[in-house]
C-alpha cells in the first residue's frame, strides 16, 4: 500500500517547518509575513506530492470543517433531491462539502440529525424542518449556529428562512379548477399537518372555495400518515367509488400524494380529466410527458437553493444579515397542464 504522503513529508522536502506549510495550507501565509515565492513552493510541491489535508483534523484546529449539514424530510422526494442537488451545487463553488440526512417527518429523528451534525462539527445547517414549534432554532440562533430555514417555517421563528407562497399557490389551484366550472373537490393531504406548507396549502384552496360557496365534505378531506401514503390513498378512493359518487376534482398537496392519487384512479379505470381532474401542488418534470400530462404549482427550487445558500454563507462568512432579508418569500406559478382542463362537450 502505498504511504500517504503527510505534511510532515512536504516540509522535509522543502526544508522548512511544517508550521510553514500549515499556514499556506490554511491561507494564513501572508498574514504571517511568509513570500508570495515561498508559498508558491509550497503549493506547488503540495500538487506534485497529491497530498490531502485530513480535513476532520483541519476542522479541530481552526474550529471549521468546510461541511454544511442539510435536514430534508425525504431525500427520495425528487423535490428535495433537487433542493439537495442544488444546494450541493452552491456549496461546492464556496469550497463546502454537504451532508444530507432524512428525517422521515419524525421531529424526534431531526432533533438527533441537528444534535449528530454539530457533534460532528459542520460549520452550519440548512433544515426542512418537521418541527412543531420554533424553539430548537430560536436556540440555535441564540448560540449563533449558522443556519437557515427552508421550504418550512415558524409564526414565532428567529431564524432566517426562505420559503414560497402556498397559500397563493392553492388558492390558484383552486380558482383554476373554479374557473372550468367545477364545484365538488377533494383534498389529500399529509401528516404531520401542524407543518406550515401543509397548513397554509390547506387554507388557501378552502379560502378560495369559500368564497365561491363550496364546502369540501369531511369524507373527501383524505389525510394520509407520512408512512401510510399508498394504502390511505388507495382505500380513500375506493370507498369515494364505491358510493357511485366521485368529486369533481382532487387537489393533492404535494408531487408524490400527486403521483399515488394517479395511480389509484387509473387502477380504478377512471379517466383524468374526463371523470375527474387532478391538480397538485409541486411540479415534477415527468408529469409533463405522463398521459395526461399533469397540471400542477410549480415553486422555483433554483432561486430557493440559492437564497438560503446566500443567507447561510453570509453567516459563515460573519456577514451582516438586514432584518427585511432574513424572511423571504418566493413566488409560485401555476402550470395548468391536460388533467385539470374540463373536457369540451361536443
Amino acid at each position: 500500500m502505498t504511504k500517504k504522503t503527510s505534511l510532515a513529508d512536504i516540509a522535509l522536502s522543502l526544508g522548512v517547518s511544517k508550521t510553514l506549510v500549515s499556514l499556506v495550507i490554511n491561507n494564513k501565509a501572508t498574514e504571517h509575513g511568509i513570500s508570495a515565492e515561498t508559498q508558491l513552493k509550497v503549493k506547488e510541491k503540495i500538487k506534485e506530492l497529491n497530498f490531502q489535508p485530513n480535513v476532520l483534523a483541519q476542522g479541530f484546529r481552526t474550529g471549521k470543517t468546510k461541511t454544511i449539514g442539510l435536514i430534508v424530510s425525504d431525500i427520495s422526494n425528487i423535490f428535495y433531491a433537487r433542493i439537495a442537488r442544488n444546494i450541493e451545487d452552491y456549496a461546492w463553488h464556496k469550497g463546502y462539502s454537504v451532508v444530507i440526512c432524512s428525517s422521515d417527518e419524525d421531529p424526534n429523528k431531526e432533533e438527533e440529525q441537528i444534535k449528530l451534525l454539530l457533534n460532528r462539527k459542520v460549520d452550519g445547517l440548512i433544515i426542512s424542518s418537521s418541527q412543531d414549534k420554533a424553539d430548537s432554532f430560536n436556540q440555535l440562533n441564540e448560540t449563533d449556529v449558522p443556519h437557515v430555514l427552508i421550504d418550512r417555517c415558524f409564526s414565532d421563528m428567529k431564524s432566517p428562512h426562505v420559503t414560497v407562497d402556498n397559500y397563493g399557490g392553492a388558492r390558484m389551484a383552486a380558482r383554476h379548477l373554479l374557473s372550468q366550472g367545477m364545484k365538488n373537490f377533494a383534498i389529500i393531504s399529509i401528516s404531520p399537518e401542524h407543518i406550515s406548507t401543509i397548513s397554509d396549502r390547506l387554507g388557501g384552496f378552502q379560502s378560495a372555495l369559500k368564497e365561491a360557496g363550496c364546502v369540501i365534505p369531511e369524507s373527501w378531506n383524505i389525510k394520509s400518515p407520512f408512512d401510510k401514503m399508498e394504502s390511505v390513498i388507495n382505500e380513500s378512493i375506493i370507498k369515494m367509488y364505491q358510493t357511485g359518487k366521485m368529486p369533481e376534482a382532487f387537489f393533492t398537496l404535494n408531487n408524490n400524494l400527486t403521483s399515488t392519487c394517479l395511480k389509484y384512479l387509473r387502477k380504478l379505470s377512471i379517466k383524468v380529466p374526463d371523470e375527474v381532474a387532478l391538480i397538485g401542488f409541486d411540479d415534477l418534470k415527468y408529469f409533463e410527458y405522463t398521459q395526461p400530462s399533469i397540471s400542477a404549482i410549480e415553486q422555483p427550487i433554483d432561486r430557493i437553493c440559492e437564497r438560503a445558500f446566500d443567507l447561510l454563507y453570509k453567516q459563515l462568512t460573519k456577514q451582516e444579515i438586514p432584518s427585511e432579508e432574513r424572511t423571504i418569500v418566493l413566488p409560485v406559478d401555476i402550470i395548468i397542464r391536460e388533467s385539470s382542463v374540463k373536457p369540451k362537450k361536443v
